[in-house]
């Protein structure tokens, strides 16, 4: 295949990837690449033409651009300064920002991820429990290196009309994140003080 019909490939399957994500809800850009593969059938192309999760990205922020303007900008605002709030909620537990509402990606189906940090699960259990919180505990499948993966318990949650997801996560983790969706570099992560200086260097209106 000539380099041109590769890039070519790639960029079309960023692009259905970013659009699988917006209209599906999905947050993991290899997740929603998969599903566009499965979906399409046949032989998949090369495994060198696939777009990594950084490409897919890439692709979202320009669909949402295009299509979703203001109504994105809103929504990730809106969800910016909700996960300000969880964040002081949960200050016991050492929450860190991470997904879509930490990179601009969020829009009005995006949950806000958290990563909190606990000997036991049940510490953050028992404040859901005690405040009333209606939530969903399952489990989420987390890479701590490029060799290991393992399941921590996730709990999800809805709060004033947006959701939230909480990974319950080793206070180990609180230096040492798990890896990203490609397994190679830690999920990039933020505390409360810099999503507070992210939400002031925020503009006011999306860019054009």
């Amino acid at each position: 295949m000539s380099p041109r019909r590769a890039d070519t490939t790639r960029q079309w399957l960023a692009e259905q990837a970013a659009r699988w994500m917006t209209e599906h809800a999905v947050d993991d850009p290899l997740l929603a690449l998969r599903r566009v593969l499965a979906r399409d059938g046949g032989a998949p192309p090369d495994r060198r033409q696939w777009p990594g999760a950084g490409e897919i990205r890439e692709a979202l922020q320009a669909y949402q651009r295009l299509f979703r303007g203001n109504d994105q900008h809103a929504a990730l605002q809106a969800r910016r300064r909700a996960a300000v709030e969880a964040m002081r909620f949960f200050a016991p537990f050492r929450p860190a920002l991470v997904g879509a509402v930490l990179d601009g990606t969020a829009d009005a189906h995006s949950m806000v991820q958290l990563h909190v940090h606990a000997e036991e699960a049940e510490a953050v259990l028992g404040v859901l429990r005690e405040q009333g919180i209606a939530h969903r505990l399952g489990d989420r499948r987390v890479r701590l290196d490029p060799r290991r993966q393992t399941s921590v318990p996730h709990v999800a949650f809805d709060a004033d009309g947006i959701g939230f997801e909480l990974w319950l996560l080793p206070p180990a983790c609180e230096r040492n994140p798990p890896l990203d969706a490609e397994g190679r570099a830690p999920m990039s992560r933020a505390s409360l003080d810099q999503l507070l200086r992210m939400i002031d260097a925020q503009p006011a209106h999306p860019p054009h």
